[in-house]
This record gives C-alpha cells, structure tokens and sequence, in this order.
C-alpha cells in the first residue's frame, strides 16, 4: 500500500510539473516570437540508488518520480503586419543574434527598436547584432531588404547577422524570448538563401485552444491522483486502527 501510494504521489508531481510548463506557454500567446514548451516523463531503473522507493528487480530500484523532459517547440508562429520598420521576420530557419552580458544569445523576436544612442536594439535594450558588430540606424528612411542588408537613405549601414544551428537545435532558453546554447563546442552555421521580410513580426506559436484542453485533463487527473491518495490513506488508517481489534 506504500508503494501505491508513492506511485499516487508521483503522477501528483508530475501533472503539478506538466501544468507549470502549460501555464508558462499560457501566459505567453502574445509574446513576439516566444516558443513554447512540451514535457514529458521517463521512468528510469539504476541501480543502488538510495533516492529510490520500490524495488523492482534484485539489487535494482525503480524511481517513483521520474524526471520531466521539456523540450522546445520551435515551430514557427503565425505573421502579423505590423508596418513598423524596424520589425523583421526570418522566413524560414534562423535566428537573430543578440549581445548580452552572458555573451551572444538568439532569439526569433524581430521586434526591433533604437536606443537613445540610435544603435537597433531588442524591447528589453540589448543590441542586435550585424555583420560588423553593434548597428548604428538613425530614425529616418529604413528598409530591410530580403538578405537583412539595412539602409538608411538608401545607403547601406550593415547586415542582420542570422545564423542557425544542427538540428535538433542545441539551445535551451535564457529568458524572454532569447536562447543560449547548451554546448559551447557548437558553431554558428551560416543561413544560406536568408529570406527576412521587413514590417512583419512572428508571434507566439502556443495554441491557446490546445492549452486549455490539455490543462482541462492535467487537473482532471491531478483531481484522481488526490482521490487515490486520500483513499488509500484511509485505508492504511483502518486498518491499523482495527489490527488490534481483531488480536
């Protein structure tokens, strides 16, 4: 009866970890160029492991909580015209690159703005990155052309640096929309053919219907794992409360 009821626990932590990572995704539908998360679950056996509760096999123990897997969706997200020059999408696969003080990280949120020293810069102020380094754009007459090459009056001040990497993608996210890589062995790849479009942003890729759904099941059976766990430690209560009555 322990061990069910350790197994009752367990699908509790895992639908209370899966319902995090739905509302994380949730609250950022309208988040430019935000992707969203999937997770799941893998029941691992090692052996020796004093972590663990039952033991399935001799000499070998089955852990009760397994670890979550979340992974990244990086789909694309549907377009949306926004007409403001300084918003570009990558048509395609891609990433823009961005200088931060944890070095260059990634990011698919085009929605570009201009610091006060004029340089093109994120929503939250980090520079974007050019072939050349840190992009120096006046507030005048700015177009992007398809290969990310900006102009300024017709003149031009630098290229959008967008890279991509071996897939699946050795990313993992560092906050907002940016992503930092999981193995500094791994090089930035050249995008042959990029195609950008200017005026146009890449909204979230969640599916709120979807999310709702799967939240709607992920409390359904959080709501039965709470009744098998309330029913079972009724049931260890009785019985050791009626042991010595049948002594």
């Amino acid at each position: 009866m322990i061990g069910a009821t350790y197994a009752a626990a367990s699908g509790l932590i895992n639908n209370q970890n899966k319902m995090a990572v739905l509302t994380n995704n949730l609250t950022n539908i309208n988040t430019v160029g935000f992707k969203g998360d999937r997770i799941s679950f893998e029941m691992n056996s090692r052996k020796n492991d004093t972590n663990s509760v039952l033991s399935s096999k001799k000499g070998q123990r089955r852990h009760l909580s397994p670890k979550p897997l979340t992974k990244i969706d990086f789909t694309s997200g549907n377009i949306q015209y926004t007409g403001n020059k300084l918003d570009v999408i990558i048509q395609g696969n891609g990433f823009f690159c961005i200088q931060t003080p944890q070095g260059v990280q990634y990011t698919k949120a085009g929605n570009f703005t201009l610091s006060s020293d004029n340089v093109l810069v994120t929503q939250e102020g980090l520079p974007v990155l050019g072939r050349s380094g840190d992009i120096i754009v006046d507030d005048r007459e700015v177009k992007i052309d398809a290969g990310g090459n900006m102009y300024v009056d017709g003149n031009q001040v630098d290229r959008l640096k967008v890279v991509d990497f071996p897939k699946p993608y050795p990313l993992k996210k560092a906050g907002g929309t940016l992503f930092a890589l999981t193995d500094s062995d791994v090089d930035e790849q050249k995008v042959e053919n990029v195609m950008l479009k200017q005026g146009f942003v890449e909204l979230s890729n969640v599916d709120p219907i979807r999310m709702m759904t799967e939240m709607i099941e992920v409390l359904r059976g959080a709501e039965s794992y709470q009744k098998i766990i309330q029913y079972l430690g009724n049931a260890s209560s009785k019985a050791i409360n009626e042991v010595g009555r049948l002594a």
